[in-house]
């Protein structure tokens, strides 16, 4: 029998409003580009209308455009999900988001719950609900995992969220320092990121497949994030080995974008361009 597909729906997440003033006979017009975020959650903290659905803040062609700032927090990102990736402004480092607690991974891997005040130009957000378990076995590579997990996507043009508990006999990793010059390009930056590995570790990774079709919107292909078992390492999935462990998969047929309310965001032409793949061999380094 064949699953019916629900169309992708973008729902623009943004908001801003107007107040008029008066002064001396005149009117001005300002306007509040506070960030919207859910006041009604459920027990577990997540707003409405989270299940099925990917949780984008900023597109990724905002990335392509050296935009390297945003204003979404925590709070804000765990009430959209509870797993997740991303990077932290001006790209000091990566985000992972595992059991509803976001973190943030140093350039040598260090691991710390994300303070409060944090904000991130790019972020995913899944309200992880696993509708299949699946077991894979003898991958040597990153490709080797991309295959193996293919093999179960019912379609090729939906999303797929993972989650991938266990021993891992080898992991490459990556992280980065936080970008000096602001206008350097996406590409540039992830020349400069710091590679480390890591065998027969413990640990969570979180990750999702996006169809390259929507690549400006989600990072295409598969993307990962991993945070050890003793929450002391964590890092951007770049190579992997293990011998066999269980996947939990979830396809999803939604996406809600939601835009940035920064100044640079609003105001600056995007221009459409090659989104990067995940991993450096993927992007030809």
């Amino acid at each position: 029998m064949k699953t019916a597909i629900t169309l992708l729906s973008l729902a623009i997440l943004a908001s801003c409003g107007n107040q008029d003033k008066k002064e001396a006979g005149s009117t001005t017009e300002t306007q509040n580009h506070e960030h919207p975020h859910p006041h009604n959650v459920d027990e577990n903290g997540l707003a409405p209308h989270t299940e099925n659905t990917i949780h984008q803040y900023a597109p990724t062609v905002a990335l392509l455009n050296s935009i390297y700032e945003g204003d979404i927090t925590p709070r804000q990102m765990v009430q959209q999900g509870n797993i997740g990736i991303g990077t932290v402004n001006h790209l000091a480092g990566e985000l992972v988001a595992v059991d509803g607690v976001v973190y943030t991974i140093d350039a040598e891997g260090g691991i710390k719950e994300a303070p409060e005040d944090l904000e991130s130009p790019n972020m995913t957000m899944i309200n992880f609900q696993p509708k299949k378990t699946v077991t894979i076995e003898n991958i040597t590579s990153y490709e080797d995992l991309s295959k193996e997990l293919q093999k179960y996507a019912t379609s090729i043009n939906s999303f797929y969220a993972y989650r991938i508990k266990g021993e891992f006999g080898y992991l490459k990793m990556a992280s980065a320092h936080k970008v000096e010059n602001e206008d350097v390009s996406l590409f540039d930056y992830l020349d400069t990121r710091v590679m480390y590995t890591r065998e027969n570790i413990k640990g969570t990774l979180v990750g999702l497949f996006t169809p390259d079709y929507i690549g400006n919107v989600v990072i295409p292909g598969m993307h990962f994030h991993f945070l050890s078992e003793d929450i002391t390492l964590g890092g951007h999935l770049e190579d992997i080995k293990f011998d066999k462990l269980q996947v939990e998969i979830q396809e999803i047929n939604q996406v809600n974008l939601q835009l940035p309310q920064t100044e640079k965001f609003r105001n600056k032409t995007l221009k459409q361009g090659a989104s990067p793949k995940a991993t450096a061999k993927q992007n030809g380094k």
